[in-house]
């Protein structure tokens, strides 16, 4: 326990000139580091606020799936045509009503 207080002494610094210089050092860093603190607070703040002012995302609504037709012409082959949104056929091979 000796020995400890004994390191304790011996690493403090000599006078009071000593401590006094310390502490301003250790203000001055407070401070230096107090108003770096409110810069990026402010700066957060302006990046919030300018996101709060964005507009809401928009949705896409996805582009229909073109299908190919699913009717066959005269001579048998399938038909080369795109069918028609919401039907497996174009418009000439659309079933009738």
């Amino acid at each position: 326990m000796k020995f400890i207080l004994l390191l304790l002494l011996l690493a403090q610094p000599a006078g009071k000139a000593e401590l006094r210089q310390k502490i301003a050092d250790l203000k001055l860093k407070a401070f230096e580091m107090q108003m770096q603190i409110e810069l990026l607070e402010k700066q957060l703040h302006d990046v919030e606020e300018a996101e709060a002012n964005l507009p809401p995302p928009t949705i896409q609504a996805k582009p229909p799936v073109k299908t190919r037709c699913s009717g066959h012409n005269k001579n048998g082959a399938r038909c080369s045509r795109n069918a028609e949104a919401g039907s497996r056929f174009c418009w000439q091979h659309k079933p009738r009503r």
